[in-house]
């Protein structure tokens, strides 16, 4: 018997990593197990026929808001050509409302809810076996006649129980990603979990062991999935304290942090670390207390800032500071002061602008009445307005978020915007949507995906700011400080090409 699992690349971190886990779990059965991921620009014609002319009895799809509608699409296609094959989806976008889900898809018969491990072994071996019992397999939903039956969820599958996803996998050399625990101490209202799955870690003795391979292997980039990872202070502590003690000056290690649990000890330890040996993802979300209360955040910000501006002080660790638009209550306005705060405490580090989706599984889906959602009805959910928000005023935060992640999303420009900012002072916000309106009203959209062409925009759009203050001298410096950015992020051919074209935008 033949089994593909198989996904669609998309910006969905885990997918990958999940059917690696599987992989490692089910290889050894006597099923022949073949692993293969299909890039984002594939064409359905060209996979579905790489599935369907490989004769293979049962395919698993390992599905993601952002990659679900695609592999449906193929999904379809494969069940019309074979219809013997036994189509299975995964994933926790179909982990929830999964009775309507397979009622709408016809292509599929079965689906693994929540964490796939376990489920999907008992299914392989139940099919094995010649049982077909899948009443008493837990996490399994499947076609009964005309009926679908959707079964409990299983218990959550106990980390150490799992097998290293390396061991059959080279790392490679360059991002690879790694859970540390399952389960998630995040609980606000805008994330995606499933219900009673308390939080499960590995040994400290293991993931030293399992992040000693990466090191040796000369990895470039760990990323932890897990939210958070420092749910337990003095067990981050001593992670981080291995990295820092065992670093091979090239592999670097990324974190999602709750801010709010990192304490004085941590942070003094975190100061030794090898320049931009580690990144920290920093949510913020809001620092509006009302707004944070309707998220099921914390409703004091402070700590978050002390503790954050105490980690920037240090100067070692990448912080990288994540705001969310489109949150409860919250008015552009309010936004708008949450992001010059949040601009404060990450000047010269990376600041992003996330958007809220309404996911399967999350709380906020559920009161979307209450709070005045209206939402996308396919995945991946985008929300276009709220009870708060106009559809325009949300469309004009994306606008700047796209500005924003081009200049200082991956830190660039970090001289040229805190010194506009300081000149003019203009409040960030203001000056990132009156950016943006530039770059629309001037069509030049088109050239925002080049250092070289921002640098110039930037420029241009100044003139007329410094012109309001009278101050040209001031301007002619600013451009000097812009260019000084520039050779930061390009290479020196680049600067000469610069140099050779001038500050000209056409």
């Amino acid at each position: 018997m033949k089994l593909l699992l198989t996904t669609i690349k998309s910006d969905c971190k885990s997918t990958d990593l999940e059917l690696k886990s599987l992989y490692s779990v089910i290889s050894d059965s006597p099923l022949d197990v073949q692993l293969k991921t299909f890039g984002r620009n594939d064409l359905y014609t060209d996979i579905f026929e790489s599935i369907a002319t490989a004769q293979y009895d049962i395919v698993y799809f390992q599905a993601n808001s952002l990659n679900i509608r695609q592999l449906l699409r193929v999904a379809d296609m494969v069940k019309k050509a074979i219809p013997s094959i036994a189509i299975i989806f995964g994933g926790l976008e179909v982990s929830f409302e999964t009775r309507s889900f397979i009622q709408q898809n016809d292509c599929v018969d079965y689906v693994i809810r929540g964490e796939a491990e376990s489920v999907l072994f008992n299914f392989l071996k139940s099919v094995l076996d010649y049982e077909f019992d899948f009443e008493n397999i837990a996490g399994l939903a499947y076609r009964e006649g005309d009926q679908v039956v959707v079964n409990p969820y299983d218990a959550p599958v106990e980390m150490e129980s799992l097998p290293f996803p390396y061991e059959k996998f080279e790392a490679g050399k360059g991002t690879v990603y790694y859970e540390s625990i399952r389960g998630t101490s995040d609980r606000t209202v805008y994330s995606q979990f499933l219900p009673n799955a308390r939080v499960r870690a590995l040994s400290l003795s293991r993931v030293c062991t399992e992040l000693r391979y990466f090191l040796a292997n000369d990895v470039d980039r760990v990323v932890f999935l897990d939210k958070w990872f420092n749910f337990n202070t003095e067990r981050a502590y001593r992670i981080f304290e291995y990295i820092i003690n065992n670093d091979n000056g090239i592999t670097t290690f990324e974190f999602n942090i709750d801010g709010d649990e990192l304490d004085e000890e941590t942070i003094r330890l975190l100061a030794e670390a090898r320049e931009g040996q580690i990144v920290f993802n920093l949510d913020i979300a809001s620092t509006n207390a009302e707004v944070l209360a309707a998220c099921g955040k914390g409703e004091n910000i402070y700590r978050l800032m002390y503790n954050t501006t105490k980690l920037l002080q240090s100067g070692k660790v990448r912080t990288e500071i994540h705001v969310k638009a489109g949150l409860p209550l919250e008015t552009e306005a309010m936004f708008a002061r949450s992001f010059n705060k949040a601009y404060g405490m990450a000047e010269g580090m990376p600041l992003h602008i996330d958007s809220i989706f309404m996911s399967k599984g999350t709380a906020l889906r559920s009161m979307a009445h209450k709070f005045g959602y209206i939402y996308a009805e396919y995945a991946p959910y985008e929300v276009i307005a709220t009870g708060s928000m106009t559809s325009d005023e949300l469309l004009r935060i994306r606008a700047v978020s796209r500005t924003v992640e081009r200049y200082i999303g991956d830190g660039g420009f970090k001289k040229s915007i805190p010194r506009i900012l300081n000149d003019t002072g203009i409040k960030p916000y203001d000056l990132f949507s009156r950016l943006t309106a530039y770059i629309t009203r001037n069509d030049l959209s088109g050239k925002t995906r080049k250092k070289d062409h921002l640098a110039r925009i930037l420029f241009a759009f100044t003139a007329g700011l410094y012109e309001d203050m009278a101050d040209p001298v001031k301007h002619e410096i600013l451009k000097d400080v812009i260019y000084a950015d520039l050779e930061e992020m390009v290479g020196e051919d680049a600067m000469k090409k610069f140099d050779r074209k001038g500050w000209d935008i056409d």
